[in-house]
């Protein structure tokens, strides 16, 4: 059910809030002109979804654009939170923040917390690509644009994005000197500051420094006595320093971030129930009905109250990273361009599954390193543009980590047995060489062909060592497993584009994606389970159709995009129960289809107020089924893949007091999807709604303060839901983030 109720409560209230405001900037302004219904035009949208600054009716792909300003104003900390703002697209700290999150775009993703896992959906930062899942979450600060490109990009896109990419774009350098600083506090202890400074250096040469810091709790209230409610200190520093001569730009980029907290203490939901009459339903469970198989509650109805042991948790993520992009401009009509990109990440998080006990606890370290070097030539024939280019990557991946298994078990003679605690020591070595060309090319005045290919030979070497330490024994390598996996593949594109008018176009696109085969270095708990940890390549055949269309008087731009996908050998993360353990494996699926739609509205009914309404839909979003050495996958629909997701935001500018003020409410529905392939329905998520608002106040041309609100209505959802019911008899979550209000002041100089 959509929830309507819930909706137009929550926007008659900010409306009703908004509306004094209103009264009162009329009574204010009667000396003011008054101010006419004259619209206001719709900016035109310049992307750089293939590499190359276009405007968005000139494109054959689904993209989205939100400004950095947009960013700032709703209080967007990470690309975690992006999913709000795009159509079909899902993104969670499935394993807790600080860890590799879930990202998914139209049904494609991986749910894979592992920090061996490269994601289907890669970012690029300031055009260099990220890396593994470790990388995906990037802090959001002093942005000039975010793009999310939806579905395959098998050409200019090639590091294994056959669900999508996402395009981060730093606020660059300029010649005048100025900047900002923004301060701001809000519920839970969160503390808040960051902001800019430009530089100008020489003619040719100027810098940008720019920082932020984080320093917050979770919302999350911990029963136990002595116990952390969990939270982050994050501090993330940028400079680039870029020069611009007669024919060649250099720019240099430095980036460092450092975090250090406790992690999000977990609820162990008990579905148990205290008479013993069997067990609670899924609505019940964690609450005072239920208890795990060891009498544990949480103590609280409470929706965000848990009771988790984790003193001893700790996170800790030390990164930096440095590129230098030089784009040499031989004439008019050709550019050359190199980028080279490095990042060395080091990470250490360990993670409580149980609750009050020590029954199922762990460790993640990582050492992670990437280094890219890319090298494109692009040519201007014309009305023709050409572009082909060559791209290396190379990543390493060490992990330390453990796996503790029922150690309470270890002081009781009868049950020491069942206790064990898995170390490992793995390395992965992925190396990456791709040959890739694009060709837009006009056939009249009406249609332009797009054509690309992309040839990539990719190679994944592994070493996985394990030790297992036990009341009675320690057996040192339990498994010492050496290997290496290779693929190559061809990938691409095949579009039209249809101008209708200046303003709106249709697109017909073909796409292939691609994503090599792997080794997943999990949490194995056999050397047979260690053993068949290799997986093959995935293919993906994206049908697609789409238009850009802008209308009344330029004051409304609509995207829309119908796609049906062909995926086969799906790579799918599955949870398995075999006896009490949990098996963490990925496996290739059987055939797997997914087709849907989404629109994009945008309104400027007159020059004051702003509409957006975004809608996906995913009817079908099922994975193959899969039957091999006893891991089965059912043909079930894909995890967190909602069959509704719609956006929207309403906005209005008025005049207080004699100064701008600029209100904002917005709106995220997901309706129901489940947390892994099994569709259990004690891990489902239901459908939910949460509602974010803002209000922007000018107080001078130089300072503006924000009052601003996260999940207004306190809607209660997850971020997991993990199946722990056979070893437990409990479910562990992760819960969102309850109802935030928060103020911050910016100001420029």
């Amino acid at each position: 059910m959509f929830r309507s109720k819930l909706l137009s409560t929550a926007i008659s209230a900010v409306l009703s809030a908004l509306l004094p405001l209103y009264v009162c900037a009329e009574n204010v302004d009667k000396t003011q002109p008054s101010i006419d219904n004259q619209l206001k035009n719709i900016e035109v949208i310049e992307v750089y979804a293939q590499k190359r600054k276009q405007n968005i009716n000139n494109v054959t792909v689904a993209v989205t654009a939100i400004e950095g300003e947009a960013i700032a104003r709703q209080q967007l900390k990470d690309t975690t939170q992006l999913s709000a703002l795009v159509p079909n697209v899902k993104i969670t700290n499935n394993a807790g923040e600080g860890t590799p999150p879930a990202f998914n775009i139209r049904g494609v993703g991986m749910i894979d917390y592992n920090t061996s896992t490269i994601s289907p959906i890669s970012i690029y930062a300031d055009d260099v690509v990220t890396g593994s899942a470790n990388n995906l979450s990037i802090n959001l600060y002093d942005l000039e644009q975010v793009e999310v490109l939806r579905g395959p990009q098998g050409t200019l896109f090639g590091r294994n994005t056959t669900g999508g990419a996402i395009l981060l774009r730093s606020k660059q350098p300029e010649k005048d000197f100025g900047g900002y600083i923004n301060a701001g506090v809000a519920q839970f202890d969160t503390r808040s500051l960051n902001g800019a400074i430009n530089v100008p250096v020489s003619d040719t040469t100027a810098m940008r420094f720019a920082f932020s810091h984080q320093d917050y709790s979770f919302s999350t209230e911990n029963q136990m006595p002595d116990q952390s409610d969990g939270g982050l200190k994050q501090t993330n520093l940028r400079l680039i320093v870029k020069s611009e001569f007669d024919n060649l730009t250099i720019t240099s980029k430095f980036n460092l971030e450092d975090w250090s907290g406790k992690p999000k203490p977990i609820a162990s939901l008990g579905i148990n129930r205290l008479d013993g009459n069997g067990s609670c339903t899924p609505s019940q469970a964690g609450s005072s009905l239920c208890m795990d198989n060891f009498g544990n509650q949480i103590g609280s109805d409470d929706f965000w109250a848990v009771n988790s042991d984790t003193a001893d948790r700790t996170h800790s993520t030390e990164s930096w990273g440095a590129s230098v992009k030089l784009a040499w401009q031989f004439n008019e009509d050709m550019l050359l361009t190199s980028i080279s990109g490095y990042r060395d990440l080091e990470r250490f998080h360990s993670f409580d599954a149980d609750g009050p006990g020590n029954l199922i606890e762990g460790t993640m370290g990582t050492d992670n390193t990437i280094f890219s070097q890319e090298l494109s030539l692009a040519v201007d024939m014309g009305d023709t543009h050409w572009v082909s280019g060559l791209f290396y990557v190379s990543e390493t991946i060490e992990q330390l980590n453990s796996f503790d298994l029922f150690r309470d078990f270890r002081a009781v003679p009868a049950l020491a047995a069942f206790a064990a605690e898995f170390y490992y020591d793995n390395k992965l070595e992925n190396q990456a060489f791709a040959l890739y060309s694009q060709i837009d090319h006009p056939l009249n005045d009406t249609f332009t062909l797009t054509a690309g290919v992309r040839y990539t030979d990719e190679t994944t070497d592994y070493h996985a060592n394990a030790d297992l330490d036990t009341v009675s024994f320690f057996v040192p390598d339990l498994w010492d497993i050496k290997g290496s996996v290779t693929d190559d593949e061809f990938s691409g594109k095949l579009a039209l584009n249809q101008k209708i008018n200046d303003q709106s176009s249709v697109y017909y696109s073909y796409s292939r994606g691609y994503k090599s085969g792997g080794y997943n270095a999990g949490y194995s708990t056999t050397p047979e389970q260690a053993a068949e940890s290799e997986y093959a390549p995935e293919k993906l055949d994206a049908y697609e159709i789409g238009s850009y269309l802008q209308f009344w008087q330029k004051n409304a731009r609509l995207h829309l995009a119908a796609f049906y996908y062909d995926y086969k050998d799906q790579q799918v993360f599955v949870n398995q129960t075999q006896g009490v353990a949990v098996d963490h494996v990925l496996k290739n699926a059987g055939d797997s289809t997914i087709y849907g739609f989404e629109s994009e509205l945008l309104l400027t009914p007159s020059k004051d107020w702003e509409m957006r309404l975004n809608v996906g839909y995913l009817p079908k979003a099922n994975m193959g089924s899969y039957n091999q050495h006893g891991v089965i996958v059912e043909d079930n629909r894909l995890p967190f893949a909602s069959k509704w997701n719609i956006s929207g935001s309403i906005t209005h500018d008025m005049v207080v007091f004699e100064r701008d003020l600029t209100a904002q409410l917005s709106f995220d529905y997901q309706s129901e999807f489940y947390f892994d392939q099994e569709e259990n329905p004690y891990t489902q998520q239901t459908d939910f709604i949460v509602v974010n608002g803002h209000i922007d106040y000018t107080i001078s041309a130089d300072l503006n303060v924000t009052l601003w609100a996260k999940n207004l209505t306190n809607t209660e959802y997850s971020e997991l839901r993990f199946n722990s019911i056979a070893a437990l008899g409990a479910v562990t979550e992760l819960k969102a983030n309850a109802r935030q209000i928060g103020i911050s002041a910016n100001y420029k100089f």
